[in-house]
């Protein structure tokens, strides 16, 4: 017997954050496949941030950074 594993679109993984399927869970959607993930922790979160303000920066009103956790 072969197992197909479905893949999810990037529309469908956002319907699903929308009705609240996935809200108790972290979770990331990679390569089509709905993947569990460990909370950020403070060093990934100064590191994300500091990123963000970097290409933000760089690349001034060409671009929107948004800041937001996980999800």
């Amino acid at each position: 017997m072969t197992v197909i594993a479905a893949k999810w679109t990037i529309d469908e993984y956002h319907r699903m954050i929308a009705a609240g399927i996935l809200s108790d869970r972290q979770v990331e959607l990679l390569k089509g496949e709905i993947v569990e993930m460990s909370p950020e922790g403070e060093p990934h979160a100064y590191s994300s941030h500091e990123a963000g303000e970097y290409l933000s920066q760089l690349l001034g009103n060409r671009t929107t950074i948004l800041d937001t956790p996980h999800g």
